[in-house]
């Protein structure tokens, strides 16, 4: 007979969602910090489009989301600051809608990924 592991060695890979582990591995920091940037970043995108698209853009419910969508922002460009290395590092600009100065470290770190990966697509 045949005795199967506990822990079976299946990699689980998500290429979009920046999820790679195993079953029984954690999740690294990098990659922690690359999924929560992106989560804030659709976040933001959402309530931008929501903000545009109801059906009465100058009523209280809008500008309520509008406050929240400034909060939002904020709580990224910390985010970004906090983690610029790391995010710069892999690509990751600050959103669209930011408020940070550009910064010549961070453009620098982008533009060395894109050299080294040139298959990926700028953003």
């Amino acid at each position: 007979m045949v005795k199967q592991s506990i822990f079976q060695e299946k990699p689980n890979r998500n290429e979009d969602t920046l999820v790679k582990y195993h079953q029984n591995e954690m999740i690294s920091l990098e990659h922690r910090i690359l999924s929560e940037y992106r989560i804030k970043i659709a976040k933001i995108e959402t309530l931008a489009k929501f903000i545009l698209n109801h059906r009465e853009p100058k009523g209280e419910e809008a500008k309520g989301a509008s406050g929240f969508l400034e909060i939002l922002i904020n709580e990224t460009d910390r985010f970004y600051q906090d983690n610029s290395t790391t995010l710069s590092i892999n690509g990751k600009r600050p959103h669209d809608r930011t408020k940070l100065p550009d910064n010549k470290e961070w453009n620098e770190n982008i533009e060395k990924f894109y050299e080294k990966n040139p298959r990926k697509p700028r953003k």
